[in-house]
């Protein structure tokens, strides 16, 4: 059972859905050569979805600064010449970015003090 308590659930949800978008993308591209590359993405992004859901912090710090290169090729990506495929990359790059703000925020918050009594 996985503890869905963790600081980086929220990052999770995000990647996850990112996940199902990259598939969805694949979709609608229509399985051309130069979108099975989104293959492997989707997975990997599965597999940080479940690493930061059973709290991996080395995974958060990888998948903070994978997410942001992600970003820049799903980017660039939007202007393609498919305007549905364009929409699904841009979902791709909103909630990619989503994901970024919420490990920012997990990762770099202030500890909590505790006060012994």
């Amino acid at each position: 059972m996985i503890d869905v308590r963790g600081p980086f659930r929220a990052a999770a949800l995000f990647v996850g859905v990112s996940a199902a978008l990259h598939f969805v993308a694949l979709l609608v591209g229509g399985f051309a050569p130069d979108r099975l590359v989104l293959i492997p993405v989707a997975l990997l992004y599965l597999a940080i979805g479940y690493a930061l859901l059973r709290g991996s912090r080395l995974v958060a710090y990888l998948a903070f600064w994978l997410l942001m290169i992600g970003d820049c090729f799903a980017i660039a990506q939007i202007w393609m010449p498919s305007a549905l495929f364009g929409w699904v990359m841009a979902g791709i790059a909103v909630v990619d970015w989503l994901a970024v703000i919420a490990l920012f925020l997990a990762l770099w918050r202030d500890k909590v003090a505790v006060v012994d009594a």
